[in-house]
């Protein structure tokens, strides 16, 4: 990230970063960049493949870059807690968790936990990992300077655009019928978002933060262009004037580094691209939806 000195990214030598879907479109400019500035990052993804060749990708280009994969499909709850116990038998340190990884608009499914797919990898599988990786970024915290160690939760203004305007459906988190693959999308996009809300509630030591990333053309459009085949149509307008992957990720490492970002003050925080404290929706402001929403989902992983 260049540019604006606020916006530049500082040295990170010595942190230990994971990075789901790190493989590829936002996620591998999200790895290329904490990679580039010194981290040891972990790619969280299900291909074994594809993450090997995003780290040669790296390599090419920062031959002393420290990379490392982490098996994860967050559509299986077992995999995820497997992937959790990988890291810390290697780590005993993580300063920042960037739960990247995404679907969209993708047609009706159930994972095999019995989870709605968007709700599953974008907000289910994220919540776990970052459950069962609390101890260790709370370790983290004790040896490092406030506002150090960071989870970082990719959103959308999808939150707000597409969601169900009263919140989360409690009664039908699957959302089954009656519900666009779009609203899907919007209602697991709240969820992102009121998990920072809660986090930056309930570990007020670490800095849990939400964004939206702003339109950046990566893969995540074959979704929308396979449920809704008019969106090939409204894509070149969608997507017109907007950023790569390797641009487009400098909102999310802002988030996950910048030093203007304070903990006193932005802990919790909604961001726009790129480093804007905004105002989230109106359901993601709602602290007893946030409650409820962490209470439902331990019940249920």
């Amino acid at each position: 990230m260049g540019g604006h000195p606020n916006l530049a990214t500082p040295n990170i030598s010595g942190k230990v970063a994971i990075v789901t879907g790190g493989h590829t479109g936002l996620g591998f400019g999200t790895s290329d960049e904490l990679a580039k500035h010194g981290a040891r990052v972990y790619i969280a993804s299900r291909s074994g493949s594809k993450a090997e060749e995003a780290k040669n990708d790296i390599l090419k280009e920062f031959p002393s870059a420290d990379i490392h994969f982490l098996p994860l499909d967050l559509t299986d709850l077992e995999s995820v807690r497997q992937a959790a116990a990988k890291f810390t038998q290697h780590e005993s340190t993580l300063h920042i968790l960037v739960n990247n990884a995404g679907v969209m608009c993708v047609p009706y499914e159930e994972t095999k936990d019995g989870f709605e797919m968007q709700f599953a990898v974008n907000y289910l599988g994220h919540f776990l990992l970052t459950k069962l990786l609390l101890p260790t970024l709370l370790k983290t915290v004790e040896s490092v300077p406030a506002g150090t160690v960071r989870i970082v939760n990719v959103s959308s203004d999808a939150h707000e655009k597409l969601a169900p305007k009263q919140g989360m459906i409690f009664s039908d988190m699957n959302m089954k019928d009656g519900f666009s693959v779009w609203a899907r999308y919007g209602h697991s996009k709240l969820a992102n978002v009121l998990h920072s809300k809660e986090l930056a509630k309930r570990y007020a030591k670490i800095m849990s933060l939400s964004l939206h990333p702003g339109t950046v053309k990566t893969g995540l459009s074959q979704g929308p262009l396979s449920s809704t085949p008019m969106y090939r149509f409204i894509k070149p307008l969608v997507e017109l004037g907007a950023r790569g992957p390797r641009e487009g990720a400098g909102a999310i490492v802002y988030a996950a580094t910048s030093t203007a970002l304070k903990i006193n003050l932005d802990n919790g925080a909604y961001l726009l691209p790129v480093g804007k404290v905004s105002v989230a929706s109106k359901a993601a402001r709602d602290t007893t939806m946030a409650h409820d929403l962490w209470d439902w989902t331990e019940e249920r992983v």
